[in-house]
């Protein structure tokens, strides 16, 4: 399987993790759902489309030498036949509770992902395991927010949750694309605003 590789980290131990990037085409199309949620939702830190992706695998904080010469190689034999993908996202979603959010996303479907990231939290087990979620996130509660604007988040949420996203005034949601690539990327943070940049790519098909 071709790869590219770049391990010039910004970071004396980088924070990484493994994610499906997408193609600029397919961040304005996620754009617009972003779009109609900010006419609803106030108070929300917004993720800017550059930083769009969906996370395979977190990894956290690690020293490079360990990246380099056990992490990597691990991924690319793991993803050394994988083909290319498709994945589809069909709908909105927030975890949390209506009360308290923590995120609101696009759901994706993506069977054959879903297997390859098993495979992956096997070989690399979190401490507290928890079951593939293929999401996008669109936006985060800012910690500090304006009471009104948290009151009429909450009874937004409510509704979402009770009724569906359509019941709030959400689009239908259907955009899909193929997933040509996984990317180890790196957190960078500049001021408060974080970057992902790509480290390591692992060609599919």
């Amino acid at each position: 399987m071709p790869y590219a590789e770049h391990t010039d980290f910004a970071a004396a131990r980088p924070r990484v993790f493994l994610a499906v990037p997408f193609t600029d085409d397919f961040k304005r199309t996620v754009t617009t759902y972003q779009d109609a949620l900010k006419e609803r939702l106030k108070g929300m830190h917004w993720i800017p489309p550059e930083n769009f992706h969906l996370t395979v695998k977190f990894f956290g904080e690690m020293p490079p030498g360990k990246l380099v010469e056990r992490t990597i190689p691990r991924l690319r034999t793991i993803l050394a036949h994988v083909p290319i993908l498709d994945i589809t996202f069909s709908g909105y979603g927030f975890f949390g509770t209506p009360t308290k959010p923590r995120v609101v996303y696009l759901h994706g479907e993506a069977p054959e992902l879903l297997k390859i990231a098993d495979v992956i939290l096997k070989e690399f087990p979190d401490e507290r395991p928890r079951p593939f979620n293929a999401h996008l996130t669109l936006a985060k509660p800012l910690r500090q927010q304006v009471a009104a604007d948290r009151r009429a988040n909450e009874m937004l949420f409510g509704r979402w949750k009770m009724k569906g996203a359509e019941s709030v005034g959400l689009p239908k949601v259907k955009a899909s694309t193929r997933i040509t690539r996984l990317t180890l990327m790196e957190t960078v943070f500049l001021g408060r605003a974080a970057h992902y940049q790509g480290r390591t790519e692992f060609l599919l098909g």
